[in-house]
């Protein structure tokens, strides 16, 4: 009793959070063990029967499986995205750390400048589809390492800071080059940061590297000649990268009927 009186604003704080929180995900799981008819009533209540192989059956072969073709999309762009990002980043912020111009001031300006400025999306469409990246993976992968270029670049400038040079001349001083130097000795050092880097650059909520996957049920309503629902049917939110749009989304075609 005695920690309930002490901590009951902070036990409040937990009961509170965990029901907003947990409450939702409850009715999404719900809802993907129900039919079509139950799942249609939106009511948080135990099915009657079981449904969840069917469900995800469903939910997976839906176009063409297109759920798989995104999460082998997302693990390609990641995957690529980060490690060019780190490899990169690591570099610039090595050169800029160990040798100092009267380059490096304007090159601090730009980083900056990268960082504070916010995405021009239709330049860099425009952009993509005058290179003949538009819609290609491999364009998408550019994209992010650029985005997130020059937040990676100070954080390695940083870090980089923090390790003695004499590591560098004593490399150089056994007949390293200077990418021995650096991939030999300052890239093993820099995983402390590396890990959270990547870890921000693949969670990062204007890129889309992860797949988020909420089942759950809809009903459509006509609009006009009074309320009539239709068949039900399963719906998946997929954080889709643009390359796997399809073209009747951009281009949709004329006739209703064809969708």
């Amino acid at each position: 009793m005695s920690f309930l009186r002490r901590h009951w604003l902070n036990v409040l704080a937990l009961a509170v959070s965990s029901f907003v929180f947990l409450v939702p995900f409850a009715f999404i799981a719900l809802t993907v063990l129900k039919d079509k008819q139950e799942a249609a009533l939106l009511d948080f209540s135990w099915p009657t029967s079981i449904h969840l192989w069917e469900n995800v059956v469903e939910v997976v072969t839906t176009r063409n499986w297109m759920l798989v073709t995104a999460f082998i999309n997302s693990t390609i762009l990641t995957v690529a995205s980060v490690t060019l990002l780190v490899i990169f980043a690591a570099m610039v912020g090595f050169v800029l750390q160990r040798r100092k111009t009267r380059w490096n001031g304007l090159i601090n300006f730009l980083v900056l400048a990268g960082l504070m400025m916010p995405p021009a999306v239709v330049p860099t469409v425009w952009l993509l589809q005058s290179i003949g990246l538009f819609a290609k993976l491999h364009g998408l992968v550019l994209i992010e390492v650029a985005y997130g270029l020059s937040f990676s670049i100070i954080l390695y400038r940083a870090f980089i800071a923090t390790i003695p040079r004499e590591l560098d001349e004593a490399a150089i001083i056994d007949g390293a080059r200077p990418l021995d130097v650096f991939f030999r000795v300052i890239l093993p050092l820099l995983w402390p940061v590396t890990v959270p880097e990547g870890g921000a650059t693949s969670a990062a909520p204007d890129e889309p590297l992860t797949v988020t996957v909420p089942t759950f049920r809809y009903r459509d309503m006509t609009v006009g000649g009074g309320r009539r629902w239709a068949e039900t049917g399963t719906v998946v939110l997929v954080d889709v990268p643009p390359g796997d749009v399809p073209p009747e989304i951009v281009d949709p075609p004329e006739d209703e009927e064809a969708w």
